[in-house]
């Protein structure tokens, strides 16, 4: 537990902050005033002022902002420190609202932009130091876990080696693949080794519709050949396509229905990572590039709150030849919060289900 709660907060936090930062930095060189550069939400942890911007960390690891002078257009409910900088950036040129369509553009996709080139960068590292996959181990030795498979629900974890499944010995993977495929529904007793330990495990595989066969949600050890730095680096973008292109057309699938929605709240997702953590570097490395990726493009989405959804009223503007009232998209923008935050309630309470009940 202590693994999986370290390894998602440092994970977590690095994704937050490359995000936020590729506004922040944007912003700084278009001329806009960043009131708050912050990681995470509710009070305030830490924080430290320097110049107009002050950096903090908050107690609730979730997310972050960069606070931006003329994001949102003044209103009653200001105090009067707020409205004093407000007027002050104003005099200087330094809102948001005040820059070009181009420059706001850039702030507001810098962002998503930012986490696609983590990823770019994780996958070179990955390839660099470990190599490439070019083939499956054929040991018994588990490679990785799928999450809320039978495998994962059992307590399996990467790096376990399965000795016997019900008085069988299994001596290869495809001696063991072969037992579990023809086993959908039937119970299964599982000898494996763990920490040089033997170890006992019940479960049932599931039916897989598409193979017809049982399946526990387990994946084999991958071998790794070494690459030249050059070609880590044409792998690394290459990578971050495949990744890029394959949830794209998994978004897509999910909106035309021809596959349903699975949605991992922070709960899942720290399970996740804490397995990967488990592993090892690679495994992490390679989760935390994959969920990058995701982030960025639910970043894209054009909902209003999101930086999508903000890109939209840019591109309204462009075509308008004048901006939507500030009002109005505030407006937007703020149903669009409460509607994510509704959703995000809604992802947890089904992670708790899913992983305590």
């Amino acid at each position: 537990m202590l693994t999986t709660i370290i390894s998602f907060i440092i994970v977590l936090g690095i994704l937050i902050f490359i995000h936020e930062f590729g506004h922040y930095i944007t912003a700084k060189k278009a001329g806009i005033r960043v009131e708050e550069f912050a990681l995470g939400y509710g009070p305030r942890l830490f924080s430290r002022q320097k110049g107009e911007t002050v950096y903090s960390i908050r107690a609730l690891p979730l997310g972050g902002f960069c606070k931006m002078t003329g994001e949102f257009p003044e209103d009653e409910e200001m105090t009067e420190e707020e409205r004093k900088i407000y007027l002050d950036a104003k005099e200087k040129g330094e809102c948001f609202f005040q820059k070009s369509p181009i420059k706001r553009f850039a702030v507001i996709f810098m962002g998503p932009f930012m986490n696609f080139m983590l990823a770019v960068l994780l996958f070179i590292l990955m390839f660099s130091i470990y190599g490439i996959p070019v083939d499956s181990s054929s040991t018994t030795i588990i490679g990785t876990i799928v999450p809320e498979k039978p495998a994962a629900e059992a307590g399996l974890e990467p790096g376990d080696k399965i000795i016997e499944i019900n008085g069988t010995r299994v001596e290869n993977w495809d001696e063991m693949a072969s037992i579990i495929h023809r086993s959908p529904g039937k119970k299964l007793e599982i000898k494996y080794i763990r920490n040089n330990e033997i170890r006992e495990v019940t479960l049932i595989p599931d039916f897989n519709e598409n193979t017809e066969t049982g399946v526990i949600g387990i994946y084999p050890e991958l071998i790794m050949k070494k690459v030249s730095f050059t070609k880590s680096i044409k792998m690394g973008f290459y990578q971050t396509w495949y990744v890029f292109s394959n949830t794209i057309m998994a978004f897509v699938k999910i909106i035309t229905r021809e596959t349903s929605a699975e949605l991992a709240g922070p709960i899942m997702i720290a399970n996740m990572v804490g397995q990967a953590a488990k592993v090892g570097l690679l495994n992490l490395l390679n989760l935390m590039a994959v969920i990058s990726i995701n982030l960025g493009i639910l970043n894209l989405l054009p909902f209003p709150a999101l930086d999508g959804g903000r890109i939209v009223f840019i591109l309204v503007e462009v075509v308008r030849g004048k901006p939507v009232d500030p009002e109005k998209e505030g407006f937007v923008h703020l149903i669009g919060f409460v509607l994510l935050m509704v959703l995000m309630v809604f992802v947890i309470y089904k992670d708790i289900m899913r992983t305590w009940f």
